[in-house]
């Protein structure tokens, strides 16, 4: 559907794209997930051709589309600020590209009728922009976008300027729509969760350089570098160095004399200094003393505890120094059975398969997100 060949854009010194090469199958909702200033919004621009590649191909369903005007490329695009037209009504934003192309206007009503149907905006087709609410703007932008029949949407942090009650309910309504029209969305935007609700596939982007594409759960779980593994998340790492390798994965010594064994092909010989992954919600606290092949465990100290509502925070202090937060849910059936204090000395088990290692990180490496051990 969408292949993107060896893309590279600069703008002056600054390089913002960086030998980005990325397939999009006809159908999925594809999602680019990076900071701010990591170069999302100039991938999409140079898509819709507002801006052209130094380097490489973009070709929609096999034509290079490179050369191609912005206005004969099969695409639509969708703003952060909607841009609808202040003094024209719902119907009116929509009728503007079908009025462009001479499309005659009974044909031009039935198809807006099945959008304000698909799109939930029956009953507004006579309302100006200045009466409605955001949803309902962006309801009109993706109306007046997809009445073109483009093959791919482009959309570029749509729903960042709602309130996070409204975006939730907004990201389901997307899938729906998304669905029921068939057409390809490729959406942009630096919220993890939003990224991971929405997409069929995602990417994640960082410096201008596409560092892994998979499904939400392939890369949550299976991330190939810490830049990812923190951003998709809150971790725990722990720092130790390879002690030895045998058939069943690694043993990594921590400091203190704590050990952790890791079911893993990563290969490493003796003395390699490694980080250690593991997800909160990977952990928990344990009271029996059996011990067994297939689980770590670990004795820390509770040093801090933070009520979240549905969860309590606790953040332990292994005996080597480092630390780890370990998330505990609030059960209404269990009368808050498992409640600790600070300074309480507790056991932490985790899954010999949940440790994800990578060679120790330098500083650059550490996200605002992680949680770091």
């Amino acid at each position: 559907m969408v292949h993107l060949k060896s893309l590279s854009k600069s703008f002056g010194a600054n390089s913002v794209i960086q030998d980005v090469s990325l397939e999009i199958q006809a159908g999925e909702r594809f999602i680019l997930l990076g900071r701010s200033g990591c170069g999302k919004t100039t991938l999409l621009r140079l898509l819709a051709g507002f801006e052209r590649p130094d380097h490489g191909a973009i070709l929609i369903e096999g034509e290079d589309v490179v050369s191609m005007p912005v206005e004969r490329r099969p695409v639509g695009f969708i703003f952060q600020s909607y841009a609808l037209f202040p003094h024209m009504t719902v119907y009116d934003n929509i009728a503007v590209g079908p009025r462009i192309r001479q499309i005659p206007e009974p044909e031009i009503t039935r198809q807006i009728g099945e959008l304000l149907e698909i799109t939930h905006l029956t009953g507004l087709h006579n309302a100006y922009p200045g009466r409605l609410s955001g949803g309902e703007s962006q309801r009109v932008a993706i109306a007046r976008a997809i009445i073109n029949r483009p093959k791919i949407l482009l959309l570029d942090e749509p729903l960042s300027a709602l309130d996070a009650s409204l975006r939730h309910g907004l990201r389901e309504e997307l899938k729906e729509m998304q669905a029921a029209l068939g057409i390809t969305f490729l959406f942009v935007t630096h919220d993890q969760e939003e990224a991971m609700s929405l997409a069929t596939r995602m990417g994640i982007l960082e410096g201008g350089r596409l560092l892994q594409v998979g499904t939400p759960s392939d890369l949550y779980n299976h991330p190939e570098s810490p830049f990812v593994a923190g951003f998709l998340g809150a971790v725990n790492r722990l720092s130790g160095k390879v002690e030895r390798q045998d058939e069943n994965g690694i043993v990594v010594a921590l400091g203190g004399g704590l050990k952790i064994n890791c079911a893993t092909e990563f290969k490493r010989p003796p003395g390699q200094a490694v980080s250690c992954f593991i997800r909160p919600e990977k952990m928990f606290f344990c009271s029996e003393n059996k011990s067994s092949p297939d689980w770590n465990r670990i004795n820390a100290i509770i040093i801090e505890k933070t009520f979240l509502g549905n969860q309590t925070l606790y953040k332990t202090k292994l005996q080597d120094g480092q630390t780890c937060t370990v998330p505990v849910g609030h059960d209404s059936n269990e009368d808050n059975k498992l409640s600790f204090q600070t300074g309480e000395r507790v056991t932490i088990l985790f899954s010999v398969k949940d440790v994800i290692l990578f060679d120790k990180p330098d500083k650059s490496e550490r996200t605002h997100n992680d949680l770091v051990c």
